[in-house]
């Protein structure tokens, strides 16, 4: 089940856990459920995990170091540093926190996490470099680059992943950067796969999903208190896909979250997709994704409900907002 990732020699599920909600970034989470989390999905048959210092200001990376430490050998994991910390000494010091959060000395793959145009991105591929020389990280990559900044990047160094939000309801990385991705031999590792759980099978109406969670440029600013952009947004569109997303279970049989992480796992340069959980009993429903593949009429029913949406949003891959992508 698990596949070589790109051009690294790292070997991995093709489900990678999010380590994100484990430090609390969808509500309030108690540890032992964290732990638990993470370690059924261990037991299922994940070994890929994603984490990031920004998550939990470290707390992410601890829980993740304790639940599964004993089983360093076997996982794969990824972080990344911040936006913030992309000067060359900051990336060291980074990882270095890192590394002692995680309870390793080393970290499989480690990404910058947003680009930041304050810092020469040669510095901090350079900086990366060197984290590889001293054996503290196996590979590196990026994370939020679109297509100009991933042809500087792969220009600088010898990029192993770009970790894009990606999902049915949000396509834009289709129009420039995955072709890039794909023609560099970069793997995408998807996250917001179900976007926050509106692709979980929860929600018939746009309009009953939490108000903290529709925040992207599908939503209309006029309407939603948490959105940041000063758009009118898609919901029409939006809503017209859940429509047929719900007709499509039906017709199927498979359950949405099936039919989502499917349609993902078979788009180019997909090398991982990212999905996260609450609990031990959440997990142990991960078998259900690791194991789905669609055939080739439902993937193009997905895609043909899609396309109007993907329209419509346009090609800034930046889910929230715009201007902090290339």
């Amino acid at each position: 089940m698990n596949r070589n990732f790109g051009n690294t020699d790292l070997e991995t599920s093709p489900i990678v856990y999010g380590c994100m909600g484990g430090a609390g970034a969808f509500g309030a989470q108690e540890e032992k459920d964290s732990i638990e989390a993470l370690q059924e999905a261990f037991n299922v048959g994940i070994n890929f995990f994603d984490t990031a210092e920004a998550y939990g200001n470290g707390y992410s990376e601890q829980l993740l170091g304790r639940a599964l430490g004993d089983k360093r050998s076997e996982l794969v994991i990824s972080s990344k540093v911040a936006r913030e910390n992309l000067a060359p000494d900051d990336i060291i010091a980074a990882c270095d926190r890192s590394l002692q959060n995680l309870g390793s000395d080393y970290i499989d793959l480690y990404m910058l996490h947003w680009p930041n145009r304050d810092v020469p991105l040669a510095d901090s591929i350079g900086a990366l470099k060197k984290l590889k020389e001293d054996g503290k990280i196996r590979w590196y990559g990026v994370s939020n680059f679109g297509s100009l900044d991933l042809d500087e990047a792969t220009a600088l160094g010898e990029i192993s992943v770009n970790q894009l939000p990606y999902h049915l309801f949000f396509r834009a990385i289709e129009f420039e950067v995955q072709p890039k991705c794909e023609a560099a031999g970069v793997p995408i590792m998807c996250y917001s796969s179900l976007m926050q759980g509106l692709l979980a099978g929860k929600y018939k109406s746009l309009q009953d999903f939490p108000v903290d969670r529709a925040r992207t440029r599908m939503f209309d600013h006029r309407k939603w208190a948490e959105v940041v952009h000063k758009e009118e947004g898609a919901e029409e569109a939006g809503q017209e896909l859940l429509d047929a997303l719900w007709k499509l279970v039906d017709e199927t049989g498979l359950s949405m979250e099936e039919l989502a992480i499917g349609w993902l796992k078979s788009r180019p340069a997909v090398g991982g997709v990212i999905v996260g959980t609450r609990n031990g009993a959440q997990s142990r429903g991960l078998k259900k994704l690791l194991d789905v593949t669609l055939d080739e009429a439902v993937l193009k029913s997905l895609s043909d409900a899609s396309d109007r949406l993907k329209t419509e949003l346009g090609t800034d891959i930046d889910m929230w907002g715009k201007g902090r992508t290339r």
